[in-house]
């Protein structure tokens, strides 16, 4: 008999008060107090998208030196074998991959940035020529805004697939 006085005087309470269960008198769910929405917590923080958030973000360190290359710009459709030398500096935090290509052609030197991750997708000018140049990957074929090439190959040139 206790415990039933009790929560009847409880019951009154709370709805002199307005409250009930979490619902106003008037039918609306009331803000504050706890809940169990199952909502839950967030989770752990993701963290940042600096130089280490993996091969979709901002670029792979390459080296690449007296690699085999074909160069189209100078010479116009006349393919040029030659040697190039790339590299990819990876970035302080918050800083540009930047890029630096040597061809011993008339398009050196080539400079610009890398992105896409591992694939070091290049965007830049080849001051030689002056040109604009795009590549979705390097090494691989910068495509230029004169309508010429500049592949930069994997290795040296042996007739396979970087040869004219």
């Amino acid at each position: 008999m206790r415990n039933l006085s009790f929560a009847f005087a409880l019951a009154v309470l709370c709805a002199c008060a307005g409250y009930s269960s979490g619902t106003s008198v008037t039918g609306g769910v009331q803000g504050g107090g706890g809940s169990f929405d199952g909502g839950g917590d967030g989770g752990i923080d993701g963290g940042d998208g600096g130089i280490d958030a993996g091969p979709d973000a901002g670029c792979a360190p390459l080296t690449l030196s007296g690699v085999g290359a074909i160069d189209t710009c100078p010479g116009g459709t006349i393919a040029q074998l030659a040697t190039a030398t790339v590299t990819v500096a990876a970035p302080d935090a918050g800083s540009a991959c930047a890029v630096s290509i040597q061809i011993n052609t008339a398009s050196t030197p080539c400079s610009g940035l890398a992105s896409s991750g591992a694939l070091d997708a290049f965007n830049g000018t080849c001051q030689g020529t002056g040109l604009a140049c795009t590549s979705p990957s390097l090494p691989g074929t910068l495509t230029c805004s004169g309508g010429c090439t500049i592949t930069i190959c994997r290795g040296a040139l042996d007739g396979g697939a970087c040869a004219p």
